[in-house]
């Protein structure tokens, strides 16, 4: 009986320590654009809109761009979660194809209305995790790329 729970403790508390991917091997750069917010619907009351639907501003919205420049022959796959738990990306990685991500408006970002972390995951054919790529949007707008500070939206 203790065996089982010392097992169980194992696989649910200690999690694989998958390594950063180095700096070197890869370029991510950031692609800010400006974009309307959508109409909202009519029968609900947003108090906190920053850019109002209808005003004619436009608001930042934000891609990332990465791109593998020293690919690892035995990743093979390759995955793209966030911090809500969604998989955004999950397919057979091509190193000579950039993974283009699509964040969302920068507000929505800071404010932890919508997703504000971001891993890149490259695995074996196995699907067993080999590297990964962190991205972490502080609520300042400062972003952080494998927990070094690269610049700020």
């Amino acid at each position: 009986m203790k065996a089982l729970a010392l097992l169980l403790f194992v696989l649910f508390f200690v999690q694989e320590n998958v390594p950063y991917k180095s700096n070197d091997e890869f370029e991510l750069k950031i692609d800010l654009q400006f974009k309307q917010r959508p109409a909202s619907d009519q029968n609900t009351v947003e108090l906190d809109r920053r850019t109002l639907p209808n005003s004619g501003m436009k608001a930042p919205y934000l891609y990332l761009n990465l791109l593998v420049t020293k690919p690892d022959l035995k990743e093979t796959r390759v995955k793209v979660t966030d911090n809500k738990g969604k998989v955004l990306l999950s397919r057979k990685f091509d190193p000579s194809i950039l993974i283009k991500l699509d964040l969302g408006f920068t507000d929505d970002l800071k404010d932890r209305v919508s997703a504000h972390q971001f891993v890149v995951t490259f695995m074996t054919k196995d699907k067993v995790a080999t590297s990964k790529v962190e991205v972490f949007f502080e609520e300042d707008g400062t972003y952080l790329v494998n927990g070094e500070k690269r610049g700020r939206v």
